[in-house]
């Protein structure tokens, strides 16, 4: 299985999907890609972080203001993260 952190932005579903492992250079590349994702959407847009690893809770907090702020109607969807690191 890979665990390089990735992006893909599915048209169909309006979705844009973190999978990999998470890291901090992966959280440099998030911001820009949800906002290309929020660009190229008619829609609402949907993040999906379920297939990604080691994401923080803090992140996702941030990734949920971070949206509630600049990219309304976007849904956030995360899975359980077993060891995930608190900071």
């Amino acid at each position: 299985m890979d665990t390089t952190f990735a992006s893909h932005y599915d048209v169909g579903t309006s979705t844009l999907e973190l999978t990999g492992e998470f890291d901090r250079d992966a959280w440099s590349l998030v911001h820009e890609e949800v906002e290309r994702a929020f660009r190229r959407t008619a829609c609402r847009l949907t993040i999906d972080l379920t297939r990604a690893h080691g994401v923080p809770a803090h992140f996702v907090g941030h990734l949920v203001h971070l949206c509630n702020c600049c990219y309304p109607g976007t849904i956030v969807q995360v899975a359980a993260q077993r060891g995930a690191p608190a900071a």
